[in-house]
């Protein structure tokens, strides 16, 4: 079966290979020939949760991209203990391909719910407005493609594994928009399973998903016949609550800087209740290849 006929939990799918080592199934590739680092996300993830004491939730990820990885290739997750206190549990994972490239480095925490104190921002979203009823990339006008592809690629990028929708379309891909601003929605393709920790996984798949374009939003009228090279450096999660991937997901993301070939993405995740349940950070290279 093609990669691009897997649903979400399949292109997660890890074998064990001994203790705290896992393998993956499936390469999923990107637009540059790497493997998508949303996939590479929500391995790491899947191993460091399979480690993890029951009844504790996902609540952070902090993520290193050390090298690009080749879809083609299995990758071997190594996952140890750095904590395991009465509220939390941490685990280091570190993967590498062939003959000891390490791919990536990362940290995820697990923690008890308790009781005290909350609050959470306001969801942007409009009044009325339903993700269902919004385009998708195949609905945008032709003109409107076109302009995108210049960044990166982005209006070429379709993964049937991940749904997605553009809200105001012609206004957030004006080239006269400055503003380094873009929302979305989006959520897995599929339904899955009623499993915290495989939903927390797939969600970090999805955290991936046109994350850094708000970085790009401000450029889209001055790049002109020049190519841009994007890879993403480094990435956080922050789990306020548990995350159905299987359900809408508001995004809003901001850019708050780009310069020196680097850009910093940010992010607000609501749900259809318009609750705040996740906060995302992405560094990302972006820089010219001619």
């Amino acid at each position: 079966m093609s990669w691009n006929e897997l649903n979400i939990e399949e292109l997660l799918a890890l074998d064990a290979t001994g203790p705290g080592r896992w393998r993956s199934r499936h390469g999923d590739p990107n637009q540059n020939g790497r493997s998508y680092g949303g996939q590479l996300l929500g391995q790491a993830m899947a191993a460091a949760l399979m480690d993890m004491p029951a009844g504790r939730q996902a609540t952070m990820m902090q993520f290193l991209f050390m090298q690009g990885a080749m879809p083609q290739e299995a990758i071997d997750f190594q996952v140890t203990s750095l904590q395991e206190g009465k509220r939390f549990s941490s685990r280091h994972v570190r993967a590498a391909q062939g003959s000891g490239r390490t791919v990536l480095d990362a940290q995820i925490t697990c923690a008890l719910p308790l009781d005290a104190p909350a609050h959470a921002s306001t969801s942007p979203v409009p009044p009325g407005e339903r993700p269902e009823d919004l385009p998708g990339l195949d609905d945008l006008d032709p003109a409107l493609l076109r302009s995108i592809r210049q960044l990166g690629g982005y209006s070429q990028d379709r993964k049937p594994s991940i749904e997605f929708r553009i809200p105001e379309p012609e206004r957030q891909f004006s080239p006269t928009r400055m503003e380094p601003r873009f929302r979305f929605w989006m959520r897995a393709t599929q339904p899955l399973p009623d499993d915290p920790r495989l939903q927390a996984a797939a969600f970090a798949y999805l955290s991936d998903w046109w994350l850094n374009f708000c970085t790009l939003v401000p450029h889209l009228d001055g790049i002109g016949p020049r190519n841009l090279y994007i890879a993403s450096l480094n990435h956080a999660i922050w789990m306020h609550r548990p995350v159905r991937a299987d359900r809408w997901l508001h995004v809003d993301s901001t850019s708050p800087c780009s310069v020196d070939g680097r850009g910093l993405s940010m992010a607000a995740v609501h749900d259809l209740e318009g609750r705040t349940v996740a906060s995302l950070t992405q560094e990302c290279l972006t820089a010219y290849v001619d």
